[in-house]
């Protein structure tokens, strides 16, 4: 029962979320436990307890599929996302400066994200008994 949790159809394989904070320079400064691939973004957001350790005005960046604009207004922070063409041919300009400097943003976002990466240490499989919060 407790693996079929973990088991994603999309990658055919029991898979395991987590979420990190990171910093305007680029350190990480937050990294939550790790619980099932199932999980939404949403649900993770909160069981991480990252919004406890932000402040009022602060600001988290996010993709299309993160959800928690309202949990983030309810403690005084906001949240960016680029913006999407939903309806439209295209953005207008001030859309596009938006989503420019906030791809520019994202650079050291990725970058962070790639050094947690490098070190390998989520590839490959993992022992089921250190998974006590999957």
């Amino acid at each position: 029962m407790e693996q079929q949790m973990t088991f994603s159809r999309y990658k055919n394989a029991n898979t395991l979320k987590g979420m990190i904070g990171i910093t305007p320079n680029g350190a990480i400064s937050f990294i939550s436990e790790l619980y099932s691939g199932s999980v939404s973004d949403k649900e993770l957001f909160i069981r991480s307890k990252l919004m406890d350790r932000l402040e009022r005005n602060d600001v988290v960046m996010g993709d299309k599929g993160f959800l928690v604009s309202k949990e983030l207004e309810e403690i005084g922070c906001k949240l960016y996302q680029p913006i999407f063409l939903q309806d439209k041919i295209q953005l207008n300009f001030s859309e596009m400066a938006s989503n420019c400097q906030l791809s520019n943003k994202r650079v050291t976002v990725e970058r962070a994200i790639s050094r947690v990466k490098m070190y390998n240490y989520f590839e490959g499989p993992l022992s089921y008994n250190s998974l006590h919060n999957a």
